[in-house]
């Protein structure tokens, strides 16, 4: 009796392996192993035992979280667009909800109200602005689709080779590379082109059609505004009994995040408006698909404004119309103004200067992030790096100022209560 008890664990020891091989044979044989979802729930699975015992455990455990969460919303894409909208509106428009309601005035009649206005501005733009835009990108691709061909005859017709024949170069031989190294280069960087537009186009138009005919938007977002506080405590509530470090970092990012994008899609908004409007003046090409162009860029510093000139001027040379000197000229005027007043007028008064970030840092962040992660990479460099540089300077005060004594550090935190 007492060497059967004995060999129990031995016993115990078989089973879990029998058991653990006859899983893994089931999961192959089944293919429900090739579900990332299930490898995922198996690692947390194995390791959430242990947590307690390990900090690299507890590591691990947020890191695959991390990871999981990322594949996740990139796997759904357009799937959790609705979501990312209302909850960012909601997210913005909170501390106005909470003010309303200091007032007395309920916070489901304030969402209501908001959420009838989102309705009404979406909906305008729907029935006047988007019909402009979508004519104009379509006349862009027509001119676009015959720029090869019209440039491949004037060089068979003009007198561009009768012309460098004079610097010593065989006519016969220019030709030849004309037609066979630089008009295929042409061709490719126009398809290319192209395709970019047809791409945005194509895009432009699945979100459109999801933000007109799906109605989980403006429900999302009334649900988000009510109840967002209420989500706000819970996190609050949560984090003060587990983990009062990273409430306190979330309280520093909120405050540097919250200025900064809803002054950014301000930002967007008023320089798009304002470069399309003076466009329209002053017959610019395509004035309300450069000016809105301008304001999708102006959040990504340095770049976004390059961008904005070169697109612009490259679109009057295509289109090529009397006055191509003078519209550059105004083209120019007006981002560049637009950009000085909100780079050094409007932005320091209204937003503040929540970043700070070294303009090396800067450009280098945007580099980086738009490597990775293309236009979308663009637009969190700024935030996501001035983010990671508040843990990098966090680090560096805790790693170079000279340490208190315990009795120093109890009369530093009586001194805060």
């Amino acid at each position: 009796m007492d060497l059967i008890q004995g060999k129990k664990p031995d016993f115990v020891i078989i089973a879990i392996i029998v058991s653990l091989i006859a899983l893994t044979v089931f999961l192959f044989d089944t293919k429900i192993v090739n579900n990332p979802l299930v490898l995922i729930l198996l690692s947390v699975f194995v390791l959430f035992p242990f947590r307690k015992e390990s900090q690299f455990v507890r590591r691990l455990i947020l890191l695959i979280s991390l990871i999981f969460i990322g594949w996740l919303l990139a796997d759904l894409g357009f799937a959790i667009l609705p979501f990312a909208i209302s909850f960012l509106i909601a997210y913005l428009l909170n501390p106005f909800i909470n003010k309303l309601k200091e007032k007395n005035i309920p916070r489901w009649i304030s969402a209501l109200v908001i959420d009838l206005l989102f309705i009404g501005i979406i909906s305008a733009i729907a029935i006047y602005i988007f019909p402009i835009i979508f004519a104009q990108l379509d006349d862009a691709l027509k001119k676009i689709s015959t720029l090869v061909t019209s440039v491949s005859k004037d060089l068979d017709e003009r007198s561009i080779y009768k012309f460098f024949s004079k610097f010593g170069f065989d006519k016969k031989v220019f030709r030849g590379i004309i037609q066979t190294e630089f008009v295929p280069r042409l061709e490719g960087i126009l398809s290319g082109i192209l395709h970019a537009f047809l791409e945005f186009l194509t895009n432009l138009s699945l979100v459109a059609t999801k933000l007109v005919n799906v109605v989980l938007i403006p429900v999302l977002l009334f649900y988000f505004l009510k109840d967002f506080q209420k989500i706000r405590d819970l996190v609050r509530k949560i984090l003060e009994q587990r983990n009062l470090k990273m409430l306190n970092d979330l309280k520093r990012i909120d405050i540097m995040l919250r200025k900064y994008i809803g002054w950014q899609i301000t930002a967007a908004f008023i320089v798009g408006t304002v470069c399309s409007v003076f466009f329209t003046i002053f017959n610019v090409p395509y004035s309300i698909v450069l000016g809105m162009l301008c304001g999708i860029m102006n959040p990504i510093p340095y770049i976004g404004l390059f961008a904005s000139m070169v697109i612009s001027i490259i679109t009057i040379i295509i289109v090529d119309p009397p006055e191509m000197f003078q519209l550059i000229l105004i083209v120019l005027i007006v981002i560049n103004a637009m950009h000085f007043i909100n780079a050094y007028l409007l932005e320091p008064n209204i937003a503040g200067k929540q970043i700070g970030l070294h303009p090396v840092i800067l450009i280098a962040s945007l580099f980086v992030f738009g490597g990775l992660f293309g236009f979308f990479g663009l637009l969190i460099a700024v935030p996501l790096t001035a983010t990671l540089m508040m843990f990098y300077k966090d680090w560096v005060v805790k790693y170079t100022s000279p340490k208190s004594s315990p009795l120093e550090e109890k009369q530093v935190i009586a001194s805060k209560k």
